[in-house]
């Protein structure tokens, strides 16, 4: 890896926030709880291809802080490309009434709820998640703190892979919720043999958020 890269940057300017070491065996990521609602709308929704828009890791973007594109720069240098870094999504704006239960059950202020594709041979690589675009999005102050549930909409598949930190999360069930620490770099990828089908809850905490997540019980 080339110095001054991303990473050396990222770690250099964050060597008090965790550890860096990959040989420590650390919990990096908090399992929440799990989600009991009916799956069947969005599961038939995400059975067509056409419901999503593609979206391609490794494109740069105008509205991208040089921080951003830097990171993609990145990817780019170790190897990714458009041919496998594809991902398919479908959000809450797009079909309110099927993605109600996944937007409510968190207690979140404003949220924004972003279902995804991954075909085999697919990958997020090795990231932080910056909540840059929502942040601007919904005109929310630095001071407002704002954080993400990832939710797995099927049982696990061989294959199906998410890594956050040191830490590898796997055979999880239908409903199963994790949040990972502030700038927690992570890793999700399918090198199984069919999509594998996961979701994104990103919100503003609210005293209300806080309460359902100390029950770690979820219905909706």
């Amino acid at each position: 890896m080339q110095k001054n890269s991303y990473w050396d940057n990222f770690t250099s300017k964050h060597k008090n926030d965790w550890h860096f070491d990959p040989s420590i065996k650390s919990q990096d990521y908090d399992y929440v709880g799990r989600l009991k609602t009916n799956f069947k709308p969005l599961l038939d929704l995400m059975n067509d291809d056409n419901n999503f828009k593609e979206y391609l890791i490794v494109e740069k973007n105008s509205d991208h802080k040089n921080e951003l594109n830097s990171r993609i720069k990145a990817f780019q240098d170790w190897g990714y490309s458009e041919h496998n870094t594809s991902s398919l999504q479908i959000t809450d704006e797009e079909f309110p009434e099927i993605f109600e239960p996944f937007k409510k059950f968190a207690g979140f202020g404003k949220a924004k709820v972003v279902a995804l594709k991954q075909y085999p041979g697919q990958f997020l690589p090795w990231h932080e998640d910056t909540y840059v675009g929502f942040r601007k999005e919904n005109l929310i102050p630095d001071d407002v703190k704002i954080t993400r549930y990832s939710l797995f909409l099927e049982d696990w598949k061989w294959g199906h892979y998410f890594l956050s930190g040191n830490s590898v999360m796997h055979q999880w069930k239908q409903g199963d919720i994790i949040e990972l620490p502030p700038k927690m770099h992570h890793v999700t990828c399918n090198a199984g043999m069919i999509p594998k089908l996961t979701m994104t809850i990103t919100g503003t905490v609210t005293n209300e958020f806080l309460e359902r997540k100390k029950e770690r019980n979820f219905e909706y």
